[in-house]
């Protein structure tokens, strides 16, 4: 039987004390594991202590469900737990968690080993899998920290923010970077029962539903500033029936939030919409992206709207969805041949654009591009992804009409696996000119492979 260790260390600033007491809630489990895994807490028993037992479930591979149930078999507060695993895929499972007061805040240092079942199949299984998955869940979770237990700036006078879309990817990485800065957040959701579960602390979560017209005006009460950052579940898959659609949400979802932000008397809106908005576009999502821009406009609220290109980091539904293929299959499909060109943009300089737009005068009714530093084919996107990451999978391309004829088999079935239109929406080239932004507002925006790094890999290595 071989035995396998895993070692990561993390710096919070942050006090050891409400550091230990976040990890020591097995209700925060969910927020710090990839939602990719479909991670589902069972117990309701959740005191800890030695001898607690915990009790969830995950799917890992093809939305097939595992039983785990994990031990608590040491606990020390403030210092120490260690959790094993009673049940479960592993042969063998022994997590030692453990914290300590560093430099003013906290370092937390891990520790698992680890074997599996079916011996020489178990190894060929863990080169292949189990290790990139674990680096996954692992550089994930670092990622997550720092965004739901951030070093919180003081500032005199903070706004009070709205961000509309702030549990969603983009939306929740902005909301979180406001805080980050300290403002008062404010998160608008259709969904605030689960909205929480992602972000910060302390932020505050206020039903509304884009798709309506009533009821924004009293969900903007007292907000300075509305980030607009809206996305329909499981996007670019549109499902008309349930009214996820760009039109219905992107394009007249934006225009109900403009006029309420309006008549609420906000101050500063920031849109983000994307690269190719225009009233001509041939794409129907572009079309949609130029109405709510022209709504953000009419306003006669002061605006910025960004533009970003293909947006990837850990909570991203592209990118990810690539290297979910590549865990689960023995290839990475690839429709149109990969060879539409990609500026991929990190998530953290778009969050940062839009807190600095808030703000910033040199923003003020301006339209920024913004793309990443480095333009490649998307083949050599998922190639280096999958480097950082440590899989090691052959490409499949494959033609754009194939892929779609496949795509439209698939939208007939239950959940809408795919659609022709998804595809032409994966398959669109992702560019754009910086000069403007990197004029007005210098910054540095982040190299592919660094961003890839700071939640692929154990340590941010």
């Amino acid at each position: 039987m071989t035995t396998y260790t895993i070692r990561t260390s993390q710096h919070l600033d942050r006090p050891l004390a409400e550091v230990f007491d976040f990890f020591a809630r097995p209700e925060n489990l969910a927020r710090l594991t990839p939602r990719g895994l479909g991670f589902e807490l069972r117990s309701t028993d959740r005191r800890m202590r030695p001898g607690l037992v915990i009790e969830y479930r995950i799917r890992p591979l093809l939305n097939f469900a595992i039983g785990w149930t994990s031990g608590i078999s040491e606990y020390a507060p403030g210092s120490r737990f260690v959790d094993v695993q009673l049940r479960g895929p592993y042969r063998t499972w022994r997590h030692v968690h453990e914290f300590s007061e560093e430099a003013g805040g906290t370092r937390i240092d891990d520790e698992v080993t680890y074997s599996l079942p079916l011996g020489p199949l178990g190894e060929a299984v863990h080169a292949l899998v189990v290790r990139p998955s674990l680096r996954q869940i692992f550089g994930f979770r670092r990622a997550a920290m720092q965004r739901l237990l951030p070093r919180r700036e003081t500032r005199e006078g903070p706004m009070t923010v709205a961000v509309a879309g702030g549990s969603g990817f983009v939306g929740g990485e902005i909301a979180a970077e406001l805080d980050r800065r300290g403002h008062r957040v404010i998160v608008l959701s259709h969904r605030p029962e689960a909205a929480g579960e992602r972000l910060p602390d302390g932020i505050e979560i206020r039903e509304a539903d884009v798709t309506r017209a009533d009821g924004l005006a009293d969900a903007l009460r007292g907000v300075d500033a509305l980030v607009i950052a809206i996305a329909f579940p499981n996007l670019p898959i549109e499902e008309p029936a349930r009214d996820h659609t760009f039109e219905t949400v992107d394009a007249g979802g934006t225009e109900h939030l403009a006029a309420a932000a309006a008549r609420s008397g906000i101050r500063r809106l920031v849109y983000i919409s994307g690269v190719g908005a225009a009233p001509d576009a041939e794409r129907h999502w572009f079309r949609a992206k130029w109405r709510a821009e022209t709504a953000v406009r009419g306003s006669g609220i002061d605006f910025t709207i960004i533009r970003p290109t293909w947006i990837f980091g850990p909570r991203d539904v592209s990118l990810n969805r690539f290297l979910g293929f590549a865990r689960a299959l023995a290839f990475v499909p690839l429709s149109n041949f990969g060879g539409q060109l990609m500026a991929p943009v990190f998530v953290r300089d778009v969050a940062a654009l839009a807190a600095d737009a808030l703000q910033d005068d040199a923003a003020r009714n301006e339209v920024f591009e913004i793309a990443g530093p480095e333009a490649m084919p998307m083949r050599d996107v998922i190639r280096r992804a999958l480097r950082v990451a440590e899989i090691w999978r052959p490409l499949l391309p494959a033609p754009a009409p194939l892929v779609k004829l496949v795509a439209a088999v698939l939208q007939r079935l239950p959940g809408r696996l795919l659609t022709p239109d998804a595809i032409d929406f994966v398959n669109q080239p992702a560019v754009a000119d910086n000069r403007k932004l990197l004029e007005r507002m210098p910054r540095r925006l982040t190299p592919f492979e660094d961003g890839l790094r700071t939640y692929l890999t154990l340590d941010g290595e």
